[in-house]
C-alpha cells in the first residue's frame, strides 16, 4: 500500500506503508539515531512529532520492549529510507510492523530520507501530514494545523507514584519522563517520587525531599509557567537538576531567555563540549529551543557545557545555589554513555549541600 509524506510547503514524499493505515498530522523532525528504535518512538519528547529516521537501514532484529521508555506512544509517526522485509511482516510479533499497527501509529519506509532531511534543514522545521493520497487540499489543513500547546500536560503523569529504593529522596518532576531517568537514580539508590508537572513548591517540600529533579519533556517550557514558578520558589532551598524541557525551565526561573531553533537537535551523537575540562563527548540531544546567548551574563549561571557544532548551550550550573542542568540527555537511551557520569554529579551535590547544612 503507497502512502503519501506531504509537507506544508506542498512538498510531497512517496513511499510504502508501514504499521497503521491512519492518516496523522504532525511537526517533521530528523533524527539520525541508527539504533535504539524503540527508545526513540516511545520518548514522550517527540509528542506531537513525525520523526524521520535519516539511517539508510534501520531496525534489523525487531522490537525489544526492555528498551522502551514509556508505555504509551505519542509521536505522530515514523519514517524510514528502508527497513528489512522480515520487520514488514505484521503478524510477527516483534516485528516493527506488528508493534506499529498495535499502537495505531502510522509509517512509511522507502523514501528518500536524505533528500528529505536536506529540505528540512534549508527550508527550516515545518508540518506534515502522512495520507493516503497526494491530496492538494491537504496543505491547506496542515498549514492551518495548530500544534497544541498542552503537551506537557498530555504526558505528564497525573497522579504520584513511587520507584522506592534507600537512598536519596528524589521529588521527580515528571514533564515526558523517560523509565532510563528512573533506572539512572535506581541505579545510584536514589529513592524516587514521580510527580505531576504542575505540582507546587509547597507540597514538593512536604514531601522532604533530598532533591528535585525536572525531566525531560516536549514543546515550549513557556507554556508551562507553573512548573517555572515552582522552580523559582524551590531555588537555593534544595539541590534542583534540570534534563532536556527542564533545563530549559530551570533557566527561564533564573532569569535567562530562550528562543526557537531554526533546525533543533535530534540524535544520539551530537559533540557535546564540557567546557571546564575541554573533553569533547557525543550525547542524545532532542530539542528544538535553546538557552539564548544574548543575556546570560545578566544570570547567576555560568555555561557548562556547548554544542561543538553550533555553539548552542547545552548545560548550565548556579554559581552560588546547588543547581545544574544539561540540555542533552545523559541517561543515554538511546546514545553512547559518555555521560552518565552528570547522574553521579547530582548525587556529589545533594551530598555536598546536605553536608554544608550540617556544619
Amino acid at each position: 500500500m503507497k502512502k503519501y509524506l506531504i509537507l506544508e510547503d506542498g512538498t510531497v514524499f512517496r513511499g510504502d506503508s508501514v504499521g497503521a493505515t491512519s492518516i496523522s498530522t504532525g511537526e517533521l523532525v530528523v533524527t539520525n539515531n541508527i539504533g535504539g528504535l524503540e527508545q526513540t518512538i516511545t520518548d514522550q519528547t517527540y509528542n506531537d512529532q513525525i520523526i524521520v529516521f535519516i539511517a539508510p537501514l534501520i531496525n534489523t532484529i525487531g522490537m525489544n520492549r526492555d528498551d522502551y521508555e514509556s508505555i504509551a506512544l505519542s509521536c505522530k509517526g515514523v519514517i524510514f529510507n528502508s527497513i528489512p522485509v522480515n520487520q514488514m511482516n505484521a503478524s510477527n510479533p516483534s516485528s516493527l510492523a506488528h508493534f506499529l499497527e498495535k499502537r495505531h501509529l502510522p509509517g512509511i519506509t522507502n523514501i528518500n530520507v536524505q533528500r528529505l532531511a536536506a529540505h528540512i534543514k534549508k527550508h527550516g522545521s515545518m508540518k506534515a501530514s502522512i495520507m493516503d493520497t497526494d491530496d492538494e487540499h491537504a496543505i491547506d489543513q496542515i498549514r492551518a494545523l495548530v500544534i497544541p500547546r498542552d503537551r506537557v500536560k498530555t504526558v505528564s503523569t497525573k497522579q504520584p507514584y513511587p520507584n522506592p529504593n534507600v537512598g536519596f529522596k528524589i521529588a521527580v518532576i515528571d514533564l515526558g519522563l523517560k523509565f532510563s531517568i528512573l533506572r539512572q537514580l535506581s541505579i545510584r539508590k536514589c529513592d524516587s517520587v514521580i510527580l505531576p508537572y504542575n505540582t507546587s513548591a509547597e507540597d514538593i517540600m512536604e514531601l522532604d525531599p533530598d532533591a528535585v529533579l525536572f525531566t525531560s519533556g516536549p514543546g515550549d517550557p513557556h507554556e508551562i509557567p507553573e512548573t517555572i514558578t515552582t522552580c523559582q520558589q524551590l531555588e537555593g532551598k534544595i539541590p534542583i537538576m534540570g534534563i532536556g524541557l527542564g533545563h530549559l525551565v530551570v533557566a527561564l526561573a533564573n532569569g535567562a531567555e530562550i528562543e526557537r531553533m531554526r533546525y533543533g537537535h535530534h540524535g544520539s551523537n551530537v559533540p557535546t563540549l564540557e567546557i571546564a575540562t575541554e573533553n569533547i563527548e557525543f550525547s542524545n540531544h532532542n530539542h528544538n529551543y535553546a538557552v539564548a546567548h544574548s543575556n546570560m551574563a545578566r544570570t547567576n549561571f555560568f555555561i557548562t557545557y556547548r554544542c561543538v557544532n553550533d555553539n548552542v548551550i547545552e548545560g548550565l550550573r548556579h554559581r552560588s545555589d546547588p543547581t545544574m542542568t544539561v540540555q542533552f540527555q545523559p541517561e543515554a537511551a538511546p546514545g553512547t554513555h559518555d555521560a552518565l557520569y552528570v547522574f553521579d554529579e547530582f548525587i556529589e551535590m545533594i551530598n555536598s549541600f546536605k553536608q554544608g547544612k550540617q556544619l
